[in-house]
Order: structure tokens, then sequence, then C-alpha cells
């Protein structure tokens, strides 16, 4: 098994809908002009401007959260995505249903330990773990 989970169209073309709701929740109610996805398809996921500062927003979906409340103790990001803990940058995570989601700051997950773990498609993959009282939760 591989130490980092390996891409999937199948499973990006699951997930990819949920910048869209990251959008227009940040157009219609998140305080953000013009949220757009990012054209870099390397680059951060979704992109939007706060008093002519741009933001950059990094989007996933955990779909073994399903519900309003979040069923673990702790929230895991790939460390991977660690790259993007840039100043101005959000991590968000929605739950399956996308009615429902969590973001933290670029500062505090920058600063989060790293984890190392099992999962369903590698071996032992590092995660950057937060605490639930870093992270705030929204209904978007």
């Amino acid at each position: 098994m591989p130490t980092t989970k390996p891409f999937s169209q199948e499973l990006y073309d699951e997930d990819d809908n949920a910048k869209q709701v990251l959008i227009d929740y940040l157009n219609r109610k998140g305080g953000f002009e013009n949220a757009r996805v990012n054209p870099d398809q390397y680059g951060i996921d979704v992109l939007a401007e706060r008093d002519s500062v741009t933001h950059g927003f990094e989007v996933e979906v955990k779909h073994n959260w399903t519900g309003s409340k979040f069923p673990f103790s702790t929230i895991h990001f790939a460390d991977r995505k660690r790259k993007f803990a840039v100043p101005n940058a959000h991590f968000v995570m929605f739950n399956d249903d996308r009615s429902c989601a969590l973001t933290v700051m670029a500062e505090i997950f920058a600063l989060a330990p790293v984890v190392t773990k099992k999962t369903v498609y590698t071996e032992l993959e590092n995660f950057t773990e937060l605490r639930l009282e870093q992270v705030v939760f929204f209904k978007p």
C-alpha cells in the first residue's frame, strides 16, 4: 500500500461539487466577494476576496461524517495539504451531504501536530491533527 493516497479522478469528480457549495456560501453569507474555483489546478481549490485581500480555501469532504454532529474527537487533514498553509488560507471540511462544514485558518493548521495512521487507501499516511476547539463549524 502507498504512504499517500493516490489521485483518483472518480473520487475527485464525486467531491468536486463541494467547491461550488463553498463558493455559494462565501458569496452569499460568508463575507467574501468574487469567490471562484482557482484556475490553477495544482493550487488551493477556491479563491475569494475580503477587503481587497485574496484568501484561499482548500476544500475536502469527509464521507464518514454524516449528520450535523462531528463524530470524532479530532480532525485529520492529509498533511500533504500543509503546503497551502500560508497567510489568508483556510482549510474547509464538509460532511458527506455538504449540509455542515468546519474551517480552520492556516496559522492554526501550520502549528498542528502530525500523526501517522493507516487508512482505507494507505498503509501509513501523515495527517495534520486538530482538536475540535481549534475549528469553527458552520452550515453552508
